[in-house]
Formats: structure tokens, sequence, C-alpha cells
């Protein structure tokens, strides 16, 4: 089945999509992008990606170039077309074309990118054994609530990460806050509580981490949304990272240190399990 991209208004394959030299997503990543994903084929929580995609693009001053309806066509006929059980829809928006200038031009068209790539069950080890990270310097810029194309502080992080023989790394700040990993938000459980990064300027603000926390209200779970240091990051019971694609990803060891038995906890099971009944399956 073919994987998909749509490109200014135009769906093509993948493989024959292109931008120009000058885009300002190439120049200086000057652009911000959301990931949908499907369950059952159908695309999950369209509505908080889109408000959050509009809210990126509002902090970098730039115009939302289409409707929330025009989005969710493109998504809904990217998915379509591309025939795939279960898809993964990446949508870009960059400043546009323009002469290489730092200044941002006038008059110019945002450039619209959306692919649909097929998305694969995450492999069933992982949440039987859970991963291991490593801890990093926070290095990335100020504004880590804004979704920008600029990956590299992350790209550099995951590589330094496998190259330690870790799967991922989780940013810690100058004041020994634990802010997030390179593509997910961090939980930790501790006696039986589960507390995340409070959102600030710090993180992104996670659409899973979001539903997540609904989910834990409704098993029972407490919660709290508040600043974690690495020090109660090393000695929590339980870890895990919250993305689109990767769900809940149980952590087994932080640095070289086992976290619990060193296998996904009860609560992170619980939590997972309560998370599909109330918005995969539904029963």
């Amino acid at each position: 089945m073919p994987e998909i991209a749509y490109v200014n208004g135009e769906f093509l394959p993948l493989e024959r999509a292109t931008v120009h030299v000058e885009d300002r997503g190439f120049q200086f990543a000057d652009g911000v992008y959301e990931v949908v994903r499907t369950y059952g084929g159908k695309p999950f929580a369209t509505d908080k990606h889109l408000a959050r995609l509009a809210r990126s693009l509002d902090s970098l001053e730039l115009k939302n170039p289409l409707t929330a309806e025009k989005w969710k066509s493109i998504i809904d006929e990217g998915i379509k077309r591309s025939g795939f059980a279960e898809a993964i829809v990446y949508l870009q928006v960059t400043r546009g074309c323009a002469r290489r200038h730092r200044g941002m031009p006038e008059g110019v068209e945002p450039t619209v990118v959306a692919t649909v790539r097929e998305l694969g069950a995450p492999p069933a080890k992982i949440r039987e054994t859970g991963i291991a990270v490593i801890t990093v310097p926070e290095f990335r810029w100020a504004r880590c609530d804004i979704k920008s194309i600029a990956l590299l502080p992350s790209v550099l992080a995951y590589q330094a990460a496998r190259k330690a023989g870790a799967n991922d790394a989780i940013f810690i700040g100058d004041d020994d806050t634990v802010n997030e990993a390179t593509a997910g938000n961090v939980f930790v459980v501790t006696d039986g509580r589960l507390c995340t990064p409070p959102k600030s300027e710090r993180i992104l603000p996670g659409v899973t981490r979001d539903k997540l926390l609904e989910a834990a209200r409704k098993a029972g779970i407490k919660t709290a949304e508040e600043r974690i240091t690495k020090s109660e990051l090393l000695s929590a019971q339980e870890i895990f990272l919250s993305s689109t694609t990767a769900e809940v990803t149980p952590v087994a060891s932080v640095d070289g240190k086992q976290i619990g038995n060193g296998r996904p906890g009860p609560v992170s099971t619980r939590l997972f399990d309560q998370f599909v009944r109330m918005f995969i399956r539904k029963d």
C-alpha cells in the first residue's frame, strides 16, 4: 500500500513530494508540526492535535493556512488513500518560500505538508520488559511548549542514548528538574501516586499525556502535575514515557539504575488498560 504525501493542495506518492530549496522550514526550521495516529483506522484526538497546532502557529506569528475542517479533510483523505489498517499522519506548516534572510517575510504563502505512513504496533517486548533511558543536560531552546520542527537537540540526545546502549534520553534542567524525553512526556509513580511535570515552556503539552491523566483519575489513581527532581526520578517505583505513537512505554532503568523491580509496574499497566477502555475500545 502506498505512503501518501500532501503538498500545498495536492496528494501524491511520498517519493514524488518535494518543497523548494528556499523554503524557510529547510533554511531556518521556521515551522511547526503535529502527529495524529489512528485507532481502528480512525484518527484519534484530532481536535486536540489541531488546537495544539494552532497554538504553535500563533507562537511563531504564523497564520494558520487552513481551517480545522480542511485539516480534518486532508487527514481523512490521506488515511483513505493509503489504505493502511493503522496509520500515522504527520502535519507540517512552514512560513513558506522566500529569499534567505532572518527577517520574517511578508506576503509569503505558508507551505503545508502532510505525510501518511503505516503505523505498526509497538514491539510487545517493550511493554513486557520496559526500556533503558539516560539523563542528559537540558540544552534545547526555552520554548519547548511549541511543537517546532527544530529538533536537532532531540536528535543529538537520542543518539547519545543509543551510543550508551539505551533506548531514549530524558532532559534534566540546570536546576535538577526533570523536563521530558526526546519525544514524549515523563510520568513517575511513588507510593501509588502518579506524577508528571506541569505544563510550562519546559515541556510539550502532550495530547496523550492529558488523556492518561484523565484515565488515571477515572481509575482512581492519585495524580499530580508538579516538579520532579532527578533524585525523585531515580528513586521512583515506576517510570513511563507517553506519546502519540508509543502510548505508554515503561522505563526499566535510568542511567543504569534499575527502577522498581526492573519490570513494568502495576500502576502503568492498570493505567494503560484504563486508557484502552476509555479511548480505544470504549467499553
